[in-house]
């Protein structure tokens, strides 16, 4: 299951964010999505949150590579979005350094 919804922020940009599995024919169901958002954007950033996937296979890595090397800011929680956003970013900016330790 997947669910895309998106949202005219404050600040101007456009957010989607995705919930669920981000795999199989979900990734196209959510590529559909973002080129719409993104003609709709007309050059305002547009920023993709995925605080709440739960599943991300090979084929929704590749679109979320693709919507960040066209300029979308990526941004999730938990363990294993984050190290997915931080390997497709090269960023390993981490809003909770301690959450992902074992206790």
């Amino acid at each position: 299951m997947l669910k895309v919804s998106v949202r005219n922020a404050p600040d101007g940009s456009i957010e989607i964010d995705i919930e669920g599995r981000l795999a199989g024919a979900w990734v196209q169901e959510a590529e559909r999505c973002w080129q719409q958002e993104v003609l709709r954007a007309n050059n305002r950033p547009v920023v993709v949150h995925l605080s709440a996937v739960s599943f991300v296979d090979d084929t929704g890595k590749e679109l979320l590579k693709s919507m960040f090397q066209a300029g979308a800011k990526i941004s999730g929680r938990g363990c294993l979005v984050r190290a997915i956003v931080e390997r497709i970013t090269g960023s390993a900016r981490a809003a909770n350094p301690g959450e992902c330790e074992k206790s």
